[in-house]
Order: C-alpha cells, then structure tokens, then sequence
C-alpha cells in the first residue's frame, strides 16, 4: 500500500505495528462502523480504521481482487459468522475457513491482522463473556491462523 507518512519500507513497518497495535486495543465489540451486520462492509471500514492513518489503500479491496468477488467473500464470512453465533462445535472447521479468508488476500496488506480482529469482534460481540466454547474458538484460531 501506498504509505502517507513518506517513510522507508522498513520504517512505516515498525510504526505500523504499533498504531495497530494501539487502534486494536481501542476498538469495543460493540463498534460496527455504521453497519447492520458483520460482513464485507465492516470489513472494509476496519481495514481503514486500523491503517488508515498510514495508508492511501486502506479500506480499499487489492487491485488483483476483483468486484465481482466481494459478494461471494460476503457470503463466506456469513457463513462463517453464522457457525460460530450458533456455536458450531467443529471449531476446527471454523478456523480453517478464517485461514481461507486470510488467504484470499483481499487487502494490499493487513489481511490477517485485520480478519483475525474481526472475527474476535464477531466472538466477543456474540458472546460477551467468555466461556468453554468462546476460549477454545479462540485459541483454535490463534494455532491455525497466522500471527496477528
């Protein structure tokens, strides 16, 4: 992406991990940036608010990911967010289709930080106190996914 800070590939990499580092810690379950559900438009909002302040792309979908794609991506994180709101017990499952997410390389960059924090918000917002099935979700995410 296009950094709006001028600065090195190597230094924009050091700032960047900490604003989103700080931008995450911020964000409430409750915070839905204006829209009705969990899906690509959330997505994309937080894809913004998390790199926004660094990146001319933000928020924008990769120039090699294609319009007519984004319904279809919607329709995998419906699914996805429809599995774990009614407790699917194949967490595994779950979070393999997170990965496939990820892998999909929507965003010039960010993919995974901000798919990985979204679904944490879909957890939380879901279930806001934690419990067996919560925690393991979780962590299940955390092994089989990439490092946020």
């Amino acid at each position: 992406m296009r950094n709006k800070l001028g600065l090195s590939e190597y230094d924009i990499e050091e700032v960047e991990t900490k604003i989103v580092e700080m931008k995450s810690q911020l964000l409430d379950y409750r915070f839905t940036f204006g829209t009705d559900h969990f899906g690509i438009k959330y997505l994309l909002k937080l894809h913004d608010f998390l790199f926004g302040d660094m990146y001319y792309d933000a928020g924008q979908l990769s120039s090699s990911y294609v319009e007519r794609d984004k319904d279809e991506f919607d329709k995998r994180i419906n699914r996805i967010v429809a599995l774990i709101k009614n407790q699917d017990p194949n967490i595994q499952r779950i979070a393999e289709l997170i990965t496939g997410l990820v892998d999909a390389q929507i965003f010039e960059d960010g993919n995974s930080r901000t798919i990985h924090l979204f679904f944490d918000n879909v957890i939380n917002c879901f279930f806001p106190e934690e419990n067996d099935y919560t925690k393991a979700l979780k962590e299940e995410i955390r092994k089989t996914g990439r490092k946020l």
